[in-house]
């Protein structure tokens, strides 16, 4: 039983809370306040560690009311579509004032060590429901010459302005160089209308029927096989034929997964309910009939578990099938409007979550007998809708077989490419095994297109040079505004630049809209906003309402982690961070262009080609083949790539042939991930691919850059320390003016070395005869071992007890004559403009440049 495992749980609590409580002191806790590296040695990391694996719910965050001015302690939210609640009076001056108030009250609320605060609330909820400006573009990018439209929601405003702007620097922290926002004078300068625009969310699959073959005139029976995977509370439809009226048919679970069929008759709703409800992720087959000239309508469910197949063995299932029976004469009238529809009862409404395996139609009831074949084995209605995979599960449509015409068309691309009923365990990729991938799995708060009406259609001006720009949009009143980015890219036919900036635009999706991954310690305003729209869908690394993780990702929808100005708890980053880049290359007065993994994947090597040298972003994380293909090929001929971050080109990805805007990620058995996909899920539906790890299909990063991720953590930055190698002659003017130790200033966590890192490894794939620069040096214990680094979970794998706990900057010539630069590490490009750019980073990563480019031969 699930409480048993809650009651385990709670039992190990209190003993360790009591075992726990004599080790807390004042002296202990001042050191926790003060000393970074104090909560890693005993005891205190013992009691910090179990305050880390409470539930994130059960925890206190700061909450950043006023930026870098004040700050309040509050709760997190329970569940989906609650908020963060105020959970103190008080407001701090201080960020670290707030942070030992909130450590004081967890202490005393977990183990009864000081004094009851006297200032505990509950409430009120943050929330942030004012006038707002949404908005998307509908490509990452474009050149000179093309068009771009703009997708705009203007929420409580009335009117708005719009204006395009350049960016180049958007963070305000005090110590970096200050927002670097231009004005392209008299670009796409208007005043407009506003108008509120609404997203749908939910996968489903849509059936055209205008002439009504599915609308059961004449009575009806429907038959599916099905895979719930969550109670949501209210009803999930697996299939309807259903007019709002209510009139119509729709065969699915009620509020609390009980097998329910629903008939609609124009005025009023009758339900037909099975007497207990379907346990989650297991298989079932279920049936339905109604007959109009008896109002006899007839419900069947029947397990049907594998070994295989479902949670639990079939050890433990009884599969003897369940009959529901119910006169509801004159309880029903035919759809007259919609379509068939299977996940959902309309397009905005009643989303079902769980695997759908061969949906069918009968356009005549069936009796009881026939009910019971159809729900327990392969039924073959005269109307059903193949779910097979072909070579890859990319395809848009299912066919119904029977009846030509009445093919389905996904919507808000639902998961392909997922185990069934059938599914043996034996074989892993679909194409091998159609029958046992013949389901495909929904879930109602999937999106991959918003598709709002397009607000604002502009040409980007034919002498705009290239770089990373914004529709700005701002209400008239003044009372909220939004920039919307996008790259221009060099004119068609060649590169502007001598260099290129590849910004990692698969990861600024892969993080996109991002809400929290486990316990969030400061929490921004933004985050909060986040926090109560789910309709702007999700990143890869959230979970879906049933738990499964979120495989797809698309760039048409706000992403508001990509707006200027818009902070969440991972700020500064992804593209602010990027910015650090573009800003330094400015700076320095650098011709260079600016491109994207988007265009990388779509063009491969050719668009590399023109540049004497490539730079990546800070944390180009997800990587498609095409990209790593076009890079490995680049340096390979003579090309020179500059790898400036760390923990990259880790995660495969690749983007839907049909869809371009769509990517998709399958996480694997291995890596440091935030869901796992299922067993015998691994492969992408979009191209087939095996997901996961680059590493684990022979192509980890230290093979291309030199350098693959060894740990990631928190606490401050490192720095770095030239050597330990000898540099040969070719090499050594890259360290000219290159202090012995560098990098101890940066924007991310005070130094170049930190976030997450790499390090340089021949047994993993490093080139033999490549240079170690530098080294990191100053990390703590709060950076651990990578998770497909370790080989067993005995202690000692902290920064300040394990040498490949660490950050490497490398160096190595290609056959062809390129090179490739790696920094590994995610604040490397924060520490650039230390020191009004005069330092041991920004000098190194100039040699490199000025090398390539030809300056110091």
């Amino acid at each position: 039983m699930e409480s048993s495992v809650v009651a385990i749980r709670a039992r190990f609590a209190e003993r360790r809370v009591e075992q726990l409580r004599s080790l807390i002191t004042e002296d202990l806790v001042t050191a926790w306040i003060h000393d970074p590296q104090a909560v890693h040695q005993e005891p205190l990391s013992l009691v910090a560690r179990f305050l880390g694996r409470r539930p994130a719910t059960e925890r206190l965050s700061v909450y950043e009311q006023t930026p870098r001015e004040l700050w309040r302690l509050v709760r997190p939210p329970a569940r989906r579509g609650e908020t963060y609640r105020l959970a103190d009076r008080r407001e701090f001056a201080s960020l670290d004032e707030a942070r030992e108030a909130g450590l004081r009250r967890e202490l005393f609320d977990v183990f009864g060590w000081g004094e009851p605060s006297a200032d505990a609330v509950d409430g009120p909820e943050l929330r942030q429901e004012g006038p707002a400006l949404l908005g998307y573009a509908d490509r990452v990018s474009a050149a000179p010459g093309e068009r771009i439209t703009f997708m705009v929601s203007a929420e409580q405003v009335a009117e708005y302005t719009t204006e395009l702007i350049r960016l180049r620097h958007v963070d305000d922290d005090p110590a970096s160089p200050g927002v670097r926002i231009e004005q392209v004078a008299d670009a796409w300068r208007g005043r407009h209308a506003g108008h509120t625009q609404r997203t749908r969310l939910g996968s489903h699959i849509a059936v055209r029927d205008p002439h009504g073959a599915t609308a059961g005139a004449d009575g009806f029976a429907v038959a599916a096989y099905i895979h719930p995977t969550h109670v949501t509370g209210r009803p999930q439809v697996v299939l309807a034929r259903w007019d709002r009226g209510p009139r119509g048919y729709a065969l699915g679970l009620d509020e609390t997964g009980r097998p329910t069929l629903w008939l609609g008759d124009g005025a009023r709703e009758t339900a037909v309910h099975a007497d207990a409800p379907l346990d989650p992720h297991r298989w079932y087959g279920v049936a339905a009939s109604y007959d109009p000239a008896t109002g006899r309508a007839t419900l069947v469910t029947r397990p049907l578990v594998t070994s295989v197949n479902s949670r639990v063995s079939p050890i433990v299932v009884d599969d003897r099938p369940q009959v529901t029976e119910r006169h509801v004469e004159g309880a029903f009238a035919p759809a007259e409007h919609g379509d068939l529809l299977f996940a959902a009862r309309t397009p905005e409404e009643d989303h079902y979550n769980g695997k759908i395996e061969r949906p069918g139609v009968w356009p005549y009831p069936l009796p009881e007998a026939g009910l019971l074949v159809a729900a327990s084995d392969d039924h073959d209605a005269p109307m059903r809708w193949s779910f097979e995979p072909g070579e890859t599960a990319a395809s848009l449509v299912v066919p119904c077989a029977g009846r030509p015409g009445l093919d389905g068309r996904l919507v808000n691309l639902p998961v392909r490419g997922v185990t069934g009923r059938h599914f043996t365990g034996r074989i892993e990729h679909y194409a091998a095994d159609p029958r046992g991938y013949a389901a495909i799995h929904f879930h109602d708060d999937a999106l991959t297109d918003a598709e709002w009406t397009p607000s604002h259609e502009f040409t980007v001006p034919a002498d705009l040079p290239s770089g990373v720009y914004a529709l700005r949009v701002v209400a008239a009143d003044g009372s909220c505004e939004r920039a919307v980015p996008f790259v221009v890219r060099a004119p068609a036919g060649g590169a502007a630049g001598r260099l290129a900036l590849l910004l990692p635009t698969a990861t600024y999706l892969a993080y996109s809209n991002e809400r929290g991954l486990g316990h969030v310690s400061v929490v921004p305003r933004d985050t909060v906003f986040l926090e109560h729209r789910y309709d702007l869908g999700h990143s890869a690394y959230a979970k879906h309402t049933d738990g499964s993780g979120v495989s797809y990702i698309s760039w048409r929808r706000p992403i508001l982690t990509l707006a200027p100005g818009f902070r969440i708890h991972l700020s500064p980053f992804m593209l602010a961070s990027d910015l650090y880049i573009l800003d330094w290359l400015t700076e320095l007065d650098y011709s260079f262009d600016v491109i994207t993994d988007h265009d990388l994947h779509a063009e491969g090597v050719d668009l590399l080609r023109p540049y004497r040298g490539v730079l990546s972003g800070s944390h180009p994380e997800y990587a498609s083949e095409q990209m790593i293909d076009a890079i490995e090929s680049y340096v390979d001929g003579g090309g020179n790539f500059g790898y400036l971050g760390g923990n990259g080109y880790y995660w495969v990805v690749s983007f839907h042939p049909e869809l371009p805007h769509v990517m998709e990620l399958r996480r694997g058995e291995n890596g440091t991930r935030s869901w796992q996909a299922r067993p015998g899920e691994y492969h992408h539906a979009t191209t087939g691919e095996r997901g996961g790890l680059w590493a684990n299909r022979g192509r980890p990063p230290q093979k291309v850059f030199g350098v693959g991720f060894s740990a990631q953590g928190g606490g401050p930055s490192g720095r770095y320390r030239i050597g330990p190698d000898a540099l040969p002659d070719s090499a050594k003017s890259l360290l000219d003016g290159v202090p012995e130790v560098f990098g101890d200033a940066g924007l991310d966590g005070g130094g170049a070395a930190g976030g997450e890192i790499d390090r340089y490894d021949p047994e993993l794939g490093s080139p033999p005869d490549a240079v170690v620069l530098a080294t990191s040096e100053g990390l703590l214990d709060g950076y651990q071992f990578a998770v497909e680094e370790l080989t067993g979970t005995h202690p000692g794998h902290g920064a300040s007890e394990d040498p490949d706990v660490r950050s490497d900057l490398v160096y190595f010539r290609t056959r062809g004559g390129g090179s490739v630069f790696a920094t590994g590490s995610i604040s490397y490009s924060g520490a650039l403009s230390a020191h009004g750019y005069d330092n041991g980073v920004s000098r190194i990563t100039r040699n490199v440049l000025d090398h390539w480019l030809g300056k110091n031969d």
